[in-house]
């Protein structure tokens, strides 16, 4: 498991360079295009993908449960999974309870975000929670 972690971390990392890399690129070409210097380009690059990379870090998991329309629940709303993702948190040690949300979406998917785990988030669509088990949940 700590081996998949690692290699997701890795992956994650030459991702978000690449990317970087090519915002660099794209903005070298437009610099020479429009100010007849590839500096101009690379300095407002440089500026955007900052901005992005801040935005991400500090706001990208309200903006990914707000695009997937997911609402958040209480205990009361939902029990059964409440408990089940409690029972997680126990197991894995996490200090604070994630945040749980539903998406009103048939199809069977879920995903956790969060930067820390004091910002914490469980996504269920709705399809997974009336197809599957409390074990498999």
């Amino acid at each position: 498991m700590w081996e998949q972690i690692r290699s997701n971390q890795i992956r994650s990392t030459i991702l978000v360079a690449g990317m970087g890399l090519l915002l660099l690129l794209v903005g070298y070409f437009l610099g020479l295009y429009f100010f007849g210097s590839g500096i101009g380009g690379l300095i407002i690059a440089l500026v955007v993908w900052g901005v992005m990379s801040l935005v991400a870090f500090f706001r990208g998991n309200n903006i990914l449960l707000a695009l997937s329309r997911a609402k958040k629940i209480s205990r009361d709303d939902h029990p059964r999974l409440y408990n089940v993702v409690e029972e997680m948190k126990i197991a894995s040690g996490l200090e604070k309870m994630p945040d749980i949300y539903i998406i009103d979406d048939p199809s069977l998917n879920a995903f956790a975000t969060g930067r820390d785990p004091n910002r914490a988030a469980v996504a269920i669509t709705s399809g997974l929670l009336q197809k599957l088990n409390r074990d498999q949940l």
